[in-house]
C-alpha cells in the first residue's frame, strides 16, 4: 500500500513501470532464492538509484571491474 501512490506517479512516464522484476535484498550478494524478491520495475529503479547514491553498489562495481579494470587508472 505504501508503494502504490509512488509507483502510480510514473504511469505513462516510465515504460512498463509496473512490470515485475527481481530485486536483490542485499546488493552485495548474488541473486539467490534467499536474497531475491519480486518487485515492480519502478521499485527496482528507485531502490537501485538510492543504493547508488549511498555508495552501496560500489563493492559490486569494483568486483565487476576486477584487477584488469584497475590497470588503466593511474
Amino acid at each position: 500500500q505504501k508503494w502504490r501512490p509512488f509507483c502510480l506517479r510514473f504511469e505513462g512516464v516510465v515504460e512498463d513501470f509496473n512490470y515485475g522484476t527481481l530485486l536483490r535484498l542485499d546488493c552485495r550478494e548474488d541473486y539467490t532464492e534467499e536474497n531475491t524478491i519480486f518487485a515492480t520495475r519502478i521499485q527496482f529503479f528507485a531502490i537501485e538509484i538510492a543504493r547508488n547514491r549511498e555508495g552501496c553498489n560500489s563493492a559490486v562495481y569494483g568486483r565487476a571491474r576486477g584487477p584488469a579494470g584497475d590497470a588503466g587508472s593511474g
